[in-house]
């Protein structure tokens, strides 16, 4: 371990960021990631090429744009936790390469296992490893066999040096760093495995530094306390995170968006009605409610210009919740099953979030009451025992931004395939966190992670059977490939 004393010190963590940092330390969260499939396009791979090169060159430059990249948390259970940065990064330690033992799948619905696998390992490993010396992030890179000009990158890395739209604006300036990184005269030089900070690049200021976080004045009545509500297991330690996933072809994906859109809804909705209704077939018949979780990005109302909010990398997001009822009617086909009922009800519970606003113009933010809470490791130490407040939690991250064409007709550029959204679990969150991201081929990747011992048997098996078979109906015609 280094001396961590020795470390530039950049500034304290805000409190959103302290709960990150605190539930690392004590084993309640280890990570987030998002995974992409690049291809680089072209007739043939450009002279001199090199994907060790060319990936060392292009992480060289997002890292340098981004100094939080650089940032390790110091004295993540106190109070006083504050964010040092690293003197430099060698790359060699902190990107790892593996082959595929298999060719990636192309059909756009099968399992990619080998990711999945990968990605179950990496939410069970925290960054407490060389702690001082490593970044707390990671970039795992999955070679395809034989082909040299395609691989899957896995950015997996600390909720409190980013939220999940981090990584997708990782992997948007990932994929322009290796165009760059392709240009003839970048592919003429060696790649230094050390990085160091660029000093005139800053660390963002915490979410509360830029957002007033405006705590409202009259909560929300709770509803329906007299239903029997399904939330998994009680909390409790320790936590191993279980992950799998699942991919919509791009064909059914446009169909399924095409219908939200004809119904005034968006997919997030939709996606949680569909677990909602799957759930309720899954569980016992005297389960009457079901809770979801639904993170919201501030990154609209931060005090920071629109371009450079959407460009951070960063912990910018708070939440809401809706509660679901059993509908009184449930028809034995679960495609059949009419979702749009609990979609509604899903979107009004979002847009009641949005509309009430503050004086100031902001929502009003249930992370506003973190600022009153001066050591988060008491509160998740009594949560243990306790039983959970939500069955599951959607998260989307919508899809890819796509890379403009290029001018010249065999001009190489690299095109982002699927892409997958994932974390691990967290010990006092929903039992089952279910997590979406579409891809720059249009295909959307629905990925699940939950706590070994918090599901009863069989349940998250009938659940992605449950999904699978809503989308069956939108499959139709669909061929080609979507890597």
């Amino acid at each position: 371990m280094a001396n961590l004393q020795q470390l530039k010190k950049l500034r304290p963590l805000g409190k959103l960021e302290q709960v990150s940092a605190c539930c690392h330390h004590l084993g309640f969260f280890n990570n987030v990631g998002l995974s992409a499939h690049y291809n680089l396009s072209g007739p043939s791979s450009p002279a001199g090429f090199n994907l060790r090169h060319v990936i060392y060159a292009a992480i060289r430059d997002v890292i340098r744009k981004h100094r939080i990249l650089f940032a390790i948390p110091v004295n993540e259970d106190s109070p006083d936790t504050y964010f040092a940065s690293l003197p430099f990064i060698d790359l060699d330690r902190s990107i790892h390469f593996a082959k595929r033992s298999q060719p990636l799948p192309r059909n756009g619905e099968d399992k990619d296992e080998e990711l999945d696998t990968i990605l179950q390992e990496q939410h069970n490993t925290n960054f407490r490893s060389d702690y001082g010396t490593l970044p707390f992030w990671r970039l795992i890179i999955l070679q395809t066999p034989e082909v040299e000009t395609e691989f899957t990158a896995c950015f997996v890395y600390h909720h409190a040096i980013g939220d999940g739209v981090s990584g997708v604006v990782f992997h948007d300036e990932f994929r322009k760093a290796l165009d760059a990184a392709c240009s003839t005269s970048a592919l003429q030089y060696n790649i230094e495995e050390r990085v160091m900070p660029d000093e005139n690049v800053q660390v963002l200021p915490p979410v509360e530094e830029l957002h007033p976080l405006p705590v409202i004045p009259t909560p929300p009545a709770p509803g329906a306390a007299n239903l029997k509500e399904w939330t998994g297991k009680s909390i409790h330690t320790p936590c191993r995170s279980r992950w799998t996933s699942l991919y919509v072809s791009a064909h059914a994906s446009r169909a399924f968006f095409a219908e939200c859109k004809a119904k005034g809804l968006s997919v997030t909705p939709a996606l949680s009605s569909i677990i909602a209704s799957v759930l309720f077939r899954t569980l016992p018949q005297t389960e009457e409610a079901l809770t979801c979780i639904i993170p919201i990005s501030l990154r609209p109302w931060l005090s920071t210009p629109r371009e450079a909010a959407n460009a951070a990398i960063g912990t910018y997001f708070d939440a809401t919740r809706v509660k679901l009822t059993k509908p009184d009617q449930n028809t034995q086909d679960v495609g059949s099953t009419d979702i749009w009922p609990g979609a509604s009800q899903v979107s009004k519970a979002m847009k009641d979030y949005l509309c009430n606003v503050s004086p100031s113009g902001e929502p009003y933010t249930a992370i506003a009451v973190l600022k009153g809470i001066p050591d988060f490791s008491v509160i998740c130490g009594a949560m243990l025992g306790q039983p959970r407040d939500a069955a599951f939690e959607v998260t989307n991250v919508g899809q890819i931004p796509a890379p403009a064409s290029p001018q010249g007709g065999d001009d190489h550029i690299w095109q982002v395939g699927k892409v997958l959204l994932s974390r691990s679990a967290l010990v006092s969150g929903a039992a089952i966190t279910v997590s979406v991201a579409t891809g720059g081929n249009g295909s959307m990747a629905i990925g699940f992670s939950w706590q070994e011992g918090v599901l009863e048997n069989g349940i998250l098996d009938n659940v992605i059977n449950g999904v699978n078979q809503y989308f069956e109906k939108y499959k139709q015609g669909t061929e080609g490939k979507d890597a």
